[in-house]
C-alpha cells in the first residue's frame, strides 16, 4: 500500500516531483469544490418544491459537459443531454413539475445545449419534460410506472473535454457569448447552430463517415466546474440551498483529445468512465490506491464507515428535520441494466452492497428484491443520552436495524405516530411499496434534539467493504453523499412577517479500510 504523509510530501519536494505527480492525478473529492464531475445528491419537483441549480465555469477553457437527471428510486435516467459553457460561464435551471406530476427541466440561460432548448433570445424559456424510457417497457424494472417517478431524484454533470477551434469546426467560438447570446462563431449565425450541427451532419455526427469523430476540435478535460442547488417552495416561504460534491481528476490525465466526448442521445460518460487511481483523505494521512474498474476509484473519494448529522423536531420551535442520503454509484453494483453491472441471472451484488434490484429470470423482472441496505445507528440527545440503554458494558450493542433501499433517500425524522401522505419537508411520497417510500426515523418521546450517527459498515456480523485495491486495500462502508435539512416556524410574528426558516447542512463522516494482505 502506498501513502504520503508530511514527510514523503515534503521528500517529493527535494528529490523532485515524480512521485507526487501520480497522486495529483487520482480521482479525489476536492475540498475546495471544484472538479471534472459534479454530484447533486437531491432534486425535487414535488408539494410545491422546485429545484434550481447552477454550473460554473472557473477556466478560459470551452467546455464539454454532460449534464444527467437521474431518477430517485433506482437511478434511472431521466434526462441527458449535452452543455457547452464559455469561458466563464454559468448555466442555470430548475426543476419543476407537469400537470401529469412529473418533472422537467427549464431554463432561461442562453448557453449553448445540444438539443438547444432555450432559442438564443434573452427572456425565452426552454423546457423539457423528464421521460420514462429508462424504467418502462423493456426497461421496466419491477418498480412505480408512473411518470411521478420522475419528481425527485439527483444530478451528475461530468465534464467531457474542452473545446478549442479547427478549420473543421470553431467549436469553442460557437459557444462563445456576444452580447449575451451565442453566435455561432459569427455575428450573423444562428445560436448554438454550429454545435447542433457538428453531432448532425458536422464532424461529430454521420456527416463526415459513420460514426463521426467527437475528438474533432476537443481536448482533454480540465476540470474547474462548480456548482449549487436550491430547493424553493413559494407558497411555504421556503429555501434551502446546498453545494454539489466535486470530483476532481476523473478523467486520466495526459490525453491530447477529450477522453468521454459523446453525443446527446448517450447515457455514456458515466460514473464508471474514469480513471482507476484514487486519492482519499483518510485518519491524517492521504491515501493512494489502484483499482480493477474506474467506478471503485470514484467510490473510494466518497466511502464513509460511519454518518453523523443532526435532528431537531422541538415543538416549541415548530421544528422538522429530514436527511438525504444518496449512493449515486449504487446502480453499478445493485443492477444489469441502466448501466450496472450484475451478470445477467446473477442475484450477487457487487460489493461493497449486499443486495441487487430485482430478481431476473430470461431477462424479466420475476420479483422485486429492492436493493435494501440494513445499518445499525446510535441517537443521542443534546446532552449525550441515548434512549433507555442503562448501564451497560462496551461495547455498546446495537439499538436496532434501519433499512435503506432507494438510490437517493430521504429520511423523517419524528416523535408522531402513523405517516402523513407525503414528508414534510421535501415531499416525498408515501408508497405502496414501503421500500420504496420515505422512511421514518421514529426518536422517543424525550428525544426532540440531538444527533445520530449511522453505522454505515457493520450488516449483522459481517462488515461491508469494497472489492480488494490492486494493493489489496478495502475499504469499509458504503459511497454515500447527502445532507440535513431543518425548518423552524415562528407564529408568533406580526401579519405579514416572515415566519418560516431553515438550513441545509452536509453530512460528516468518518473512514476505515483493511489490509486483506497483512
Amino acid at each position: 500500500m502506498r501513502r504520503n504523509t508530511l514527510t514523503t510530501a515534503v521528500l517529493a519536494g527535494l528529490t523532485g516531483m515524480a512521485g507526487m505527480v501520480s497522486v495529483s492525478n487520482a480521482v479525489n473529492v476536492n475540498p475546495d469544490g471544484l472538479g471534472q464531475v459534479l454530484l447533486y445528491p437531491y432534486y425535487t419537483a414535488r408539494g410545491g418544491n422546485d429545484t434550481l441549480i447552477s454550473i460554473v465555469n472557473t477556466t478560459d477553457g470551452t467546455k464539454a459537459v454532460k449534464v444527467r437527471f437521474i431518477e430517485a428510486l433506482n437511478s434511472r435516467e431521466v434526462l441527458d443531454f449535452n452543455l457547452y459553457l464559455s469561458p466563464y460561464d454559468v448555466w442555470t435551471a430548475a426543476i419543476t413539475e407537469t400537470s401529469g406530476g412529473g418533472g422537467k427541466m427549464m431554463t432561461a440561460d442562453t448557453s449553448c445545449t445540444v438539443p438547444y432548448f432555450q432559442g438564443g433570445e434573452p427572456g425565452n424559456v426552454g423546457e423539457h419534460e423528464f421521460l420514462d424510457f429508462e424504467y418502462t417497457g423493456g426497461n421496466n424494472d419491477g418498480g412505480p410506472q408512473g411518470i411521478e417517478r420522475t419528481a425527485s431524484g439527483y444530478i451528475e454533470i461530468i465534464e467531457m473535454g474542452t473545446l478549442i477551434n479547427t478549420d473543421a469546426l470553431p467549436a469553442a467560438a460557437a459557444a462563445k457569448h456576444v452580447n449575451g447570446v451565442p453566435r455561432s462563431g459569427g455575428a450573423f449565425g444562428a445560436p448554438c447552430s454550429t454545435l447542433v450541427s457538428a453531432w448532425g451532419n458536422g464532424p461529430w455526427g454521420f456527416g463526415f463517415g459513420n460514426p463521426g469523430d467527437p475528438t474533432v476540435a476537443t481536448q482533454e478535460a480540465s476540470g474547474g466546474l462548480f456548482g449549487a442547488a436550491s430547493i424553493i417552495n413559494v407558497a411555504e416561504g421556503t429555501m434551502f440551498s446546498y453545494n454539489a460534491t466535486a470530483i476532481d481528476r476523473f478523467w486520466t490525465p495526459g490525453a491530447e483529445a477529450a477522453q468521454g466526448h459523446t453525443d446527446p442521445g448517450s447515457t455514456l460518460p458515466s460514473l464508471a468512465s474514469g480513471d482507476n487511481e484514487s486519492r482519499v483523505f483518510i485518519n491524517g494521512e492521504v491515501d493512494f490506491q489502484e483499482w480493477g474498474l474506474g467506478v471503485e476509484a470514484l467510490n473510494a473519494t466518497i466511502m464513509h464507515n460511519e454518518i453523523f448529522n443532526e435532528y431537531t423536531v422541538e415543538e416549541s420551535l415548530g421544528a422538522r428535520t429530514e436527511w438525504v442520503m444518496t449512493f449515486p454509484t449504487k446502480r453499478f453494483h445493485t443492477d444489469n441494466v441502466g448501466g450496472g453491472f450484475v451478470s445477467p441471472g446473477s442475484n450477487a451484488a457487487i460489493p461493497p452492497f449486499t443486495a441487487t434490484w430485482a430478481l431476473w429470470d430470461d431477462g424479466s423482472v420475476a420479483a422485486l428484491a429492492r436493493a435494501c441496505e440494513n445499518f445499525n445507528f446510535r441517537v443521542f440527545d443534546r446532552e449525550e443520552n441515548e434512549p433507555d440503554t442503562g448501564i451497560i458494558v462496551s461495547p455498546p450493542p446495537p439499538q436496532q436495524g434501519f433499512f435503506l433501499c432507494r438510490e437517493a433517500n430521504v429520511i423523517r425524522f419524528t416523535q408522531e405516530g402513523g405517516r402523513p401522505d407525503a414528508s414534510e419537508i421535501l415531499k416525498e411520497p408515501e408508497r405502496e411499496n414501503p421500500n420504496l417510500t420515505y422512511t421514518n426515523f421514529q426518536l422517543p418521546s424525550d428525544f426532540d434534539a440531538g444527533w445520530v450517527k449511522f453505522d454505515m459498515a457493520t450488516i449483522g456480523g459481517t462488515t461491508r467493504r469494497s472489492n480488494p485495491s490492486d494493493a489489496g486495500i478495502q475499504y469499509e462502508g458504503l459511497p454515500v453523499i447527502g445532507f440535513q435539512v431543518s425548518t423552524f416556524t415562528n407564529g408568533a410574528t406580526e401579519a405579514g412577517v416572515l415566519s418560516n426558516y431553515g438550513g441545509t447542512f452536509n453530512h460528516r463522516g468518518s473512514r476505515s479500510y483493511i489490509s486483506v494482505t497483512d
